[in-house]
């Protein structure tokens, strides 16, 4: 081949790889958002049952994963619940009365399941709020919060208390819960 020809065949290669970097980037800097959307929309209130507050207590089952944006982890259910939530301490957070009224008179799980995935606030969140280490497996776990509107084995407290002293962790940004749904009859 001359080196006329050569020289515009790189070209037109160089042309050709520049377009499809450029295709790559536009690509990567579209989905990234979208993946984050899709991950915010899977652990955010609106993709849980609001509506209903349920209490859920057990052990923590797995080490699970603990950073952001959110930490998971599992809880195996004790084998039978009480009707109602047992008193437990509040985080002053909550302490309004049109929430821990809520809270304290939510129903108990009454799914299927033996064991449930646990979504909470990323270290940093739940630092500020009481839990300054990840959970250990077998430690006691108690909660009141939403189970999730697609997946029933998913649950995201609004509250949780861990351990033998059942040491109360707050779950909602500012002093609110998600939503303020009717209280159970």
């Amino acid at each position: 081949m001359p080196r006329k020809n050569m020289a515009a065949a790189s070209l037109v290669s160089a042309k050709r790889w520049s377009v499809v970097l450029g295709l790559a980037v536009a690509f990567a800097f579209t989905s990234i958002p979208l993946a984050l959307n899709t991950a915010s929309a899977h652990h955010g209130w609106p993709t849980f049952d609001t509506s209903r507050l349920v209490y859920i207590a057990g052990t923590v089952s797995s080490e699970g994963v603990w950073g952001n944006p959110h930490s998971e982890f599992d809880v195996k259910l004790d084998a039978s619940l009480p009707p109602d939530t047992p008193e437990l301490p509040i985080p002053e957070e909550l302490q309004h009365p049109e929430d821990s009224v809520r809270v304290n008179r939510a129903l108990a799980y009454d799914g299927s399941l033996g064991e449930l995935e646990i979504v909470i606030a990323p270290p940093a969140w739940s630092g500020r709020w009481g839990l300054d280490r990840p959970l250990r497996v077998g430690e006691r776990f108690q909660a009141v919060g939403y189970i999730n509107r697609s997946d029933e084995g998913l649950f995201r407290p609004v509250v949780f208390s861990y351990g033998d002293n059942a040491t109360p962790v707050n779950q909602v940004l500012g002093n609110t819960l998600p939503e303020r749904a009717p209280l159970p009859d």
